[in-house]
């Protein structure tokens, strides 16, 4: 923190390219909504440069910074890591591994869940596994099962699981393409993926349709969520083993309240429009709001309502965009949505 302030002081417009530049980097994996943190909290340093002083930015800074990071989301370690028990034959199940996590003090329903898991020792032959959520009332997920896997009679994919890996909505590749994209004993790339449904499915890749962990869990209240969750680790073939050496599950509450959807319109070199129209409607809007990004492209649509669906779209004089509008299911704040214009 000293250096940081000593930097911020001699050059505040140099801090928060810093800043970004670091944020970039060290938190490329996080989930959206921590993204969404840091893409408002630039957002408002860079409108104080414009009214403050150095010092004044730098009070600023601190209150900001220490009132919005940790907000919501809650991190849980497992336990009971281990070796995964063998299964027989091309279809029988061994013993499970049971992760276990113990979430107490959560506030709030549910809103959106991610999880995240290293094998060590490493599991040849993922096409053996499969992998289950649940929640402490006995609601389940399922994350993957047979990756690979496209009779009853047949093993399935014979690459191998490392890590880690997390599985969460916010992800958009396929872990069963991303397993037949490598070799037998070459390790499937690290990196956040989708759920899917199981084998056997008649194309391996890209396998069966995903699935949606926040959409199985929905229905979870707060009594509901409070308790031990459950990853479950099944080997269902024989001949190859592995364990599990390290894991973490990372919950976010439903807001109870208002909901914002935030994001930036962008040329096809990176660089922010600002001369463009946001438009957002809904159902429980009786007529469309209308943004219009900031001077770097930066814009954000408070007061939505968590829960509801919603249409979001550009418009910009001059630019064509190949995705100028999504639909977006509102659960919780929702960052990163991004709009790309086409090159000129």
């Amino acid at each position: 923190m000293y250096s940081f302030v000593l930097f911020w002081i001699n050059s505040p417009k140099r801090v928060i390219s810093k800043a970004l530049t670091n944020r970039e980097k060290s938190h490329s994996n996080k989930n959206r909504i921590s993204q969404g943190v840091f893409t408002n909290l630039q957002n408002h340093l860079l409108s104080e440069l414009k009214k403050a002083d150095s010092f004044r930015i730098l009070i600023f800074a601190f209150f900001v910074f220490f009132s919005v990071i940790g907000a919501n989301a809650v991190t849980y370690n497992g336990s009971n890591y281990g070796n995964i028990s063998d299964g027989t034959g091309t279809d029988t199940c061994g013993t499970p591994r049971n992760i276990l996590f113990n979430v107490s003090g959560f506030g709030g329903n549910f809103g959106s869940a991610s999880v995240t898991f290293t094998m060590g020792p490493n599991h040849p032959y993922v096409g053996d596994l499969r992998v289950t959520l649940i929640a402490p009332n006995g609601t389940s997920h399922l994350l993957f099962s047979r990756i690979g896997k496209t009779t009853s009679s047949v093993y399935g994919d014979s690459s191998n699981f490392a890590g880690p890996y997390t599985f969460t909505d916010a992800a958009s590749a396929n872990i069963w393409a991303a397993a037949a994209g490598v070799g037998q004993n070459q390790n499937v790339p690290s990196g956040s993926y989708r759920t899917q449904g199981a084998g056997p499915w008649a194309n391996a890749n890209p396998g069966p349709p995903f699935t949606s962990i926040n959409a199985a869990f929905a229905a979870l209240n707060n009594a509901d969520i409070n308790g031990t969750w459950t990853l479950r680790f099944e080997d269902c073939a024989a001949a190859d083993t592995g364990g599990v050496s390290s894991a973490s599950l990372t919950l976010l509450p439903l807001l109870a309240g208002p909901a914002s959807i935030s994001g930036r319109v962008l040329n096809a070199y990176g660089a922010g429009i600002r001369v463009a129209t946001i438009t957002v409607t809904g159902p429980d809007l009786q007529t469309p709001l209308v943004v219009v990004p900031n001077t770097f492209g930066y814009f954000r649509v408070p007061n939505l309502t968590a829960g509801n669906s919603y249409v979001i779209s550009v418009q910009a004089r001059g630019y064509r965009f190949a995705n100028s509008s999504y639909y977006v299911n509102l659960e919780q704040d929702l960052s990163e949505v991004n709009f790309v214009a086409e090159p000129r």
